[in-house]
């Protein structure tokens, strides 16, 4: 099989996973999923308008398909952070496979929603601006291990 159809099939596995753990701490603890049409509507304005930092979006006015597009982007940044992986873990050997390493990685790709989404949509750095900045925080680090360890789990089937 291809690298390329690795890549992606990991980077979808992974982001299965974490929607999936997304769920089940909606159903359980009544925390809520991620807004996807913000997600959509900002990948929108940021591909089309090239306008990266819109702090306003959420009040901006909506557009056609935002949370399918929101949804896409989501799946997109996944196979991203795979091929990463894959870079990193696979063909360059920099780092053993392990699930160690795995939930390392997962945590790490945190970084991303609390540096760049969250502060560029207005939430400000590390999800200061939300009404629960640490346990927002906590929660993605958690979606992202779990993504992490997916990743691991995925690459390691075509190891």
């Amino acid at each position: 099989m291809s690298d390329f159809l690795i890549i992606v099939i990991a980077g979808f596995f992974s982001c299965i996973a974490l929607d999936f753990f997304g769920r089940v701490l909606l159903i359980l603890f009544k925390i809520p999923e991620p807004a996807w049409d913000v997600v959509g509507r900002w990948a929108y304005y940021m591909v089309m308008k090239g306008i990266f930092f819109n702090p306003q979006i959420s009040n901006t006015m909506p557009i056609a398909h935002e949370v399918k597009i929101g949804w896409a982007f989501h799946y997109f940044i996944a196979v991203i952070w795979a091929a990463i992986f894959h870079q990193l873990f696979i063909e360059y050997s920099l780092f053993e496979l392990s699930y160690q390493n795995g939930i390392i990685f997962g945590a790490i790709t945190t970084l991303a929603p609390l540096f760049i989404f969250m502060p560029f949509t207005g939430q400000g750095i590390l999800a200061r601006k939300t009404q629960i900045p640490y346990l927002t925080s906590l929660i993605l680090l958690a979606r992202h291990s779990v993504f992490g360890l997916a990743m691991f789990e995925a690459f390691r089937w075509f190891d």
